[in-house]
């Protein structure tokens, strides 16, 4: 373990004696120019009120042998500069380690992994007989240390020297042959490792060939056939036979073509995100051709790039695929290494999963609105999945929200994921404002105690509403918050093997999974070279794609079913119902009765374990397969029970209670299954239902406005045409049938009313007729909308009222009969 130099005196002298950070002491007009940013980075500030700032830098000492940073670990903290003592870098090979490098007092090292959002790349330890002193800086000094020339100069060449010798490194172990010692002495002479910024280009078409560019980390664009702007979005929607679109990452590279002679670009290429590339000056390679030779076959044994241009709509095999792809890749959420995607086809849109969220953490940091993708369920399949990435962290590769932060009280921890110290947070909004996809919030330091009494538990049962998010009260002291995976909590308790997500664990449908997203969104796959090493932390399967647990419960459910029924229909046929089986008392009506009651038990563990949020108990979606397949067997078996005849008063009424049960179970199963799917083709975007309610408000407001504004038989055809036909009963069971976009039915409305407007007399007599059109249009989706959401809920009501009743109906039925045979 390092031990901390404490003493002032030692660190204020280790950091001006080290070239990086030698200007914070530059002084001018006689005072120190930096004063105020040297006193926070060495000794930090004191704000009051509990809000401190720095310090950023700890002096280590380090013994032999000890690891001052390791090779596969996430360092989005921190990175170091060499005090005293020299220091060894090594790499793992599947030989085993290797030593590559010896590092000489001042040296920086580890800003790649703070910089680029990558895993160490290297382990750094003290050699043998010796020690080793390192001054240890956090990430919030570099927005102030950014100020002095030098240090960005000299931080940046180190940032490119030693992204160069991975680069190496990565071509050493990915080729079939090692580089020889000649190419590789002619790339450190022609070849620079650089970083571009989203939209910079790379190449034009028809330009000359004037370099190789290889793509180390990233995404890039290539376009043939059509003049674009960089920053273009949706460019696959514009392809046609002659223009092609396709994408790339790393390990791929762009103009290999002009290696061995002269050449033109065949397309342009532009950048869809921050990303690093190794380019290899063509006019200041060596032209001998056995050296121009091995680098050709050196590049083009993994990339794809020179195989193919970019795909026309002719040639590509699926260009919902591809547009996909586009909208993954310019949002940004590919990059994430932990992503959560709804598969909206499969939400019943219940809001579990927001609930289970404010159990577990006291606040729900889980938004049902977000980046909605539909994508081919597979690639070439006709059949679309609406996917939502909903406003939750997707632990980014690279994350903006890190950047700002004046305490460094959002970090990335070892293990990759992104996370907030309450403690050192000082509420300055800074990660929030930065966070591209509004996955952080802010709330007051101190909660309030929620209060969950019974009788408010049962009006949530029986409202058709999904219940509002509690409102946050005004205060001071804030406290940022975000998805954290449910690190610290008992879902993951110390040494677990996979990891437990609240939302993931507690949707009823499996429609939540947190994935790896180029793993979970193939159509992205094609553009990966090679993969250099996995840099994601996603644990867990694709449920959308294959559960093979929930395929054994049907499997066995099926199974369980069928049997029941065979073994029923076989007693009654050889024992009767009320025949007594040999030397015992037991008849048939009693071992289905006894077989029904032990289904109702394991039916109702159900909403039991709805209950368990904050402790592993199992997926919901489980426990919902054995709660349907245990009620399908316990129905079968007590239909059978009862015989031709359900007897007196108090059966019958149990078995008109228990029937309405099955049936009301089976409307929520098919409204589960052809609500969302009917929802998911005419909602355009995800809502949720207060988003629905307020723009139906909003649209009964506009509507009447519209009536007022009209006049003579403007006003009456508006009142007795337009709003009477599309906001008909017909015009609503329309949409949910046909399932029409919006735009087109909006198309078809004003067709319609085409011959009228044609002959009104003014230009504002046909806008208000048409904005009356449009207006009562979108009010009849909206009220669709919400039925279709009502529809999921309309169900539980009666199914939870006649559960109650059959339960209690089943009691006294028990009770009567053991008395009856116990007399």
């Amino acid at each position: 373990m390092p031990r901390e130099i404490t003493d002032r005196g030692r660190v204020v002298e280790a950091v001006q004696k080290l070239a990086l950070t030698a200007e914070l002491f530059e002084e001018q007009n006689g005072k120190q120019k930096y004063a105020a940013d040297l006193e926070v980075i060495v000794q930090g500030r004191d704000y009051g009120n509990g809000k401190r700032v720095g310090p950023y830098v700890r002096l280590l000492a380090y013994d032999a042998g000890e690891e001052i940073m390791r090779q596969g670990e996430w360092g989005g903290n921190t990175f170091y500069i060499a005090v005293s003592g020299t220091l060894d870098v090594y790499v793992s090979e599947n030989s085993g380690r290797k030593k590559i490098n010896v590092l000489e007092p001042g040296a920086c090292f580890g800003e790649m992994a703070l910089l680029a959002g990558i895993e160490r790349n290297a382990t750094v330890a003290v050699p043998a007989n010796q020690t080793a002193v390192v001054l240890e800086i956090s990430r919030p000094a570099l927005r102030l240390l950014r100020k002095l020339p030098k240090f960005g100069q000299i931080l940046d060449e180190t940032y490119r020297t030693h992204g160069f010798a991975r680069v190496l490194e990565d071509f050493a172990g990915i080729t079939d042959k090692p580089l020889t010692e000649p190419l590789v002495q002619e790339l450190k002479q022609s070849a620079r490792f650089m970083v571009y910024g989203k939209n910079h280009v790379l190449c034009k078409e028809d330009r000359p060939v004037d370099r190789v560019i290889f793509i180390k980390s990233g995404w890039v664009r290539r376009t043939r056939g059509v003049p674009f702007h960089a920053a273009s979005p949706e460019v696959v929607m514009g392809m046609d036979e002659n223009i092609g679109v396709d994408f790339l990452s790393a390990g791929n590279c762009l103009g290999l073509e002009g290696v061995m002679e002269p050449e033109v670009w065949k397309y342009s290429a532009s950048l869809m995100a921050r990303t690093e590339v190794l380019e290899i000056s063509l006019q200041k390679f060596s032209p001998d051709p056995a050296l121009r030779q091995e680098l050709f076959q050196s590049l083009s044994d993994f990339s794809n790039a020179d195989d193919s241009l970019p795909l026309t709509l002719e040639s590509i095999a699926d260009v919902n695929a591809l547009k996909s792809a586009e909208e993954e890749i310019a949002t940004g959420i590919i990059d994430g290494s932990n992503v959560l995607v709804m598969d909206m086809d499969l939400c019943v849109r219940c809001g579990n999963c927001s609930l289970a969220c404010h159990k577990v953490h006291g606040q729900s940091r889980l938004l049902r609105r977000g980046i909605q993708i539909e994508r081919p369920v597979a690639i070439g399949k006709k059949r679309l999945q609406h996917a939502l990435v909903p406003q939750v962290c997707l632990h980014c590769a690279d994350p903006e929200c890190l950047t700002g932060c004046p305490t460094g009280a959002i970090f990335r921890d070892p293990l990759g994921q992104v996370d907030i110290d309450r403690v050192s947070c000082i509420g300055c909004f800074d990660c929030a404002t930065q966070c591209p996809y509004d996955a952080i919030s802010m709330v007051p330091r101190e909660q309030p105690p929620n209060a969950h009494g019974f009788m408010s538990s049962l009006a949530r049962v029986f409202s058709f509403r999904i219940p509002d998010a509690p409102a946050t009260a005004a205060a001071d002291d804030l406290v940022a918050i975000k998805c954290n995976l449910c690190e610290g909590t008992p879902l993951n308790p110390a040494g677990v093997k996979r990891k437990a997500y609240s939302c993931e664990e507690n949707c009823p449908t499996g429609a939540l999974v947190r994935v790896n997203p180029v793993e979970y969104f193939e159509e992205v796959k094609s553009a990966q070279a090679f993969v250099f090493r996995d840099q994601t932390h996603a644990i867990g399967r694709n449920i959308h794609k294959s559960d093979p647990t929930a395929r054994a419960w049907h499997l066995a459910g099926l199974a369980a079913t069928l049997l029941a029924i065979a073994a029923t229909l076989f007693g009654f046929a050889k024992y009767g119902l009320d025949n007594v089986f040999a030397g015992t008392w037991l008849t048939m009506r009693w071992l289905t009765g006894l077989t029904g009651l032990a289904g109702v038990a394991i039916v109702m563990t159900y909403p039991l374990r709805k209950q368990v949020y904050r402790r592993r108990a199992g997926a919901l979606r489980y426990w919902m397969l054995v709660h349907v397949y245990a009620g399908v067997v316990a129905g079968v078996v007590l239909l059978l029970h009862s015989g031709p005849r359900t007897g007196g008063l108090l059966t019958t009424l149990l078995y008109v209670v228990f029937d309405l049960v099955i049936v009301s179970g089976v409307a929520g199963i098919l409204a589960y299954i052809v609500a969302p799917r009917i929802m998911t083709r005419i909602e355009g975007e995800p809502l949720l239902v207060e988003d629905l309610e307020a723009r139906r408000a909003e649209l009964q407001q506009k509507k009447a406005s519209l009536l007022e504004q009209s006049e003579g038989w403007l006003k009456a055809e508006i009142r007795a045409r337009v709003y009477p036909r599309f906001g008909s009963r017909a015009f609503l069971w329309r949409q949910l049938w046909r399932r029409e976009e919006l735009k087109s039915l909006l198309a078809q409305a004003r067709e319609e009313l085409k011959p009228r407007t044609t002959r009104l007399a003014t230009q504002e007599e046909r806008e208000l007729l048409l904005s009356a059109v449009e207006t009562a249009v979108t009010l009849r989706r909206v009220d669709a909308l919400l039925l279709l959401h009502r529809s999921l809920r309309s169900w539980i009501p009666i199914h939870v009222v006649s559960t109650a009743a059959m339960l209690a109906l089943m009691i006294v039925h028990v009770a009567q009969v053991v008395f009856f045979n116990a007399r």
